[in-house]
């Protein structure tokens, strides 16, 4: 102020010194608002030409620094012509104040154009097809101004079902290893990918780091309690040394020790006089779990086991039953716990093997079953019953092999599986909220449910978490196409705030509508339940609208009759 008069060319000298000169630089951009009534006597309504000029040039000097210059008179008389000869088309008159603020805000759009949206445009995403069913994602990402007028980049999601063929799955553990360098290094690149409840996607997470070439086979970090269990029936009698071989690779590398992985050893056959009463015992224990933690002196005891002339019948149940027993007695606390089963043909105790898997289950227990086509002509090897035993992880704990000579490879490439299922979980399991269903088949008039779960104990390590039940009934079942549960006929379930159902058909009944919305902590909310409101991108409550007329919400909600929601 000088008498009585604002001096505008001082004042814009003294924000461009003392405030624009302290802005950040490009790209964020920088405004100054000149905002003055026309009542004072600096008369730019008829200003001097001198101090017109003072203006323009502390405005030029302004814009200079890259910064926006804008003028809003309110008020008295103003010289449009002088107005525009200084600040351009970037001016704004008024008579009104709240006229002016109000409509002040569209000088945003001229300073802030929409942003430069990364990935922007139409991108259509396909999740795992679970048995039929697909969950389908299509995502718009576009720039757009908000109610205040600030340019922002605004994400839309349209999720809708579809049919599909082939069934994937969202559980892998893989460890390769690259090639041996010049530097007599190698790369070994760990895979995990799981169904991420929180993000509602299939995820993989990939680690790498260099090892010495001569020490890649070795597993590091492994802890757990492991038996392996060979089968010894008659009908593998030719071949029996190329399953020992098998074994000697997967011990080979693991990582024995007292603080690290507990081995045992068996193998299972047996001659029964009448059910539960054996001429000969069904599991012979070769390497005692938590006895003997010197490799070299396993692999002889494996060796010798290939010279045995003690062949049987296929009691696989009893033998599962028996070492259960074992890692129940001798087995750590919070360690992971797996019995590899290595076998050619069908058990001879079907209902004992039944309750022995849903008893090991129930206790945590990881079966990994390896069958192998049968030499004998009639024998058969029993798909259903191996998916029971290690059903609900059999997409990567089961595997089939036609041959016996096959078992080396198949046990070199298993062992890098071993490595990581071995290790101390990931924590990213129990962040992500990993959990699944899984339902078996119907083996002799019966089914198991089974429940994983991952999460933190009281010292925040990673658990896997197991319930297992028995249903006395066979039920059809159905798939969820979010996330790949299974679910059982006449059930009725919700993810992500939609509501499924399963047929006695086993068709899963998809959702037509939504009626809530997802809250922060991933629980449904009725949409318009008080005291829950869908707000807009500026925290703004939105107007009741039709359902064909509602956008950029932050909740689930029908926009067509048919089983497309939207989300913002």
């Amino acid at each position: 102020m000088s008498s009585e008069r604002a001096e505008i060319s001082k004042g814009i000298k003294l924000a461009r010194e003392s405030v624009l000169n302290k802005a950040r630089a490009a790209p964020t951009p920088r405004l100054l608002a000149l905002v003055k009534d026309g009542q004072c006597a600096e008369r730019i309504t008829g200003s001097s030409d001198a101090e017109l000029a003072s203006i323009e040039s502390e405005v030029a000097a302004a814009r200079s620094m890259e910064s926006a210059v804008h003028a809003v008179g309110i008020g008295g008389l103003w010289n449009s012509k002088e107005l525009k000869a200084i600040f351009g088309t970037n001016y704004l008159l008024f008579k009104n104040t709240n006229k002016a603020m109000e409509s002040v805000k569209s000088l945003n759009k001229k300073l802030c154009p929409p942003s430069t949206c990364k990935n922007s445009g139409r991108t259509v995403k396909p999740e795992t097809c679970f048995k039929k069913s697909q969950h389908v994602l299509t995502v718009n990402v576009a720039g757009a101004f908000t109610a205040s007028g600030v340019g922002v980049c605004r994400q839309q999601i349209a999720r809708s079902f579809q049919s599909c063929k082939e069934k994937k799955s969202c559980s892998k553990m893989e460890r390769s290893l690259g090639a041996c360098k010049a530097d007599g290094n190698l790369l070994i690149s760990e895979t995990l990918q799981f169904f991420d409840r929180k993000k509602q996607s299939c995820v993989t997470h990939t680690e790498k780091h260099k090892v010495d070439c001569s020490r890649a086979i070795e597993c590091e970090n492994q802890v757990g309690d492991v038996m392996i269990m060979l089968d010894q029936s008659s009908t593998v009698r030719s071949k029996y040394r190329t399953i020992t071989n098998s074994a000697r690779e997967l011990i080979k590398s693991m990582n024995i020790g007292p603080k690290n992985v507990h081995l045992g050893v068996t193998y299972f056959n047996g001659l029964q006089f009448a059910p539960g009463v054996f001429y000969s015992e069904s599991l012979k224990v070769k390497v005692a779990i938590g006895e003997e933690f010197n490799k070299q002196a396993i692999l002889k005891i494996v060796d010798e086991m290939a010279n045995t002339t003690d062949f049987g019948h296929t009691y696989t149940g009893d033998a599962l039953v028996k070492v259960g027993a074992i890692l129940e007695s001798k087995g750590r606390r919070n360690v992971n716990k797996a019995i590899i089963v290595i076998t050619d043909g069908s058990s001879d105790d079907p209902k004992v093997l039944f309750n022995a898997v849903s008893v090991l289950k129930s206790r945590g227990v990881t079966i990994y079953a390896i069958g192998v086509k049968p030499l004998s002509e009639g024998a058969i090897l029993n798909l259903e019953e191996l998916k029971m035993m290690t059903a609900p992880e059999s997409d990567k704990n089961l595997f089939l092999l036609e041959k016996f000579d096959q078992l080396k490879d198949w046990a070199k490439k298993f062992s890098l599986q071993l490595c990581m299922e071995l290790k101390p979980l990931s924590p990213e399991l129990c962040s992500a909220d990993v959990q699944f269903k899984s339902v078996s088949s119907c083996f002799k008039s019966k089914m198991q449910v089974t429940f994983i779960s991952f999460k933190y104990d009281e010292t925040r390590k990673c658990i896997k978490h197991f319930k297992n039940r028995i249903l006395k009934k066979c039920k059809a079942t159905c798939v969820d196409p979010i996330d790949g549960s299974d679910h059982l006929e006449g059930e009725f379930w919700t993810n992500m705030c939609h509501e499924f159902r399963c047929d006695r058909s086993g068709n899963t009944i998809l959702p037509t509508t939504a009626k809530k919305c997802v809250a922060a902590d991933f629980s449904c909310k009725p949409i318009g339940a008080a005291p829950f409101r869908c707000r807009n991108i500026d925290g703004e409550r939105e107007k009741t609208a039709s359902a064909s007329t509602r956008t950029a919400r932050p909740c689930w909600w029908s926009t067509t009759p048919t089983d497309r929601q939207t989300v913002s």
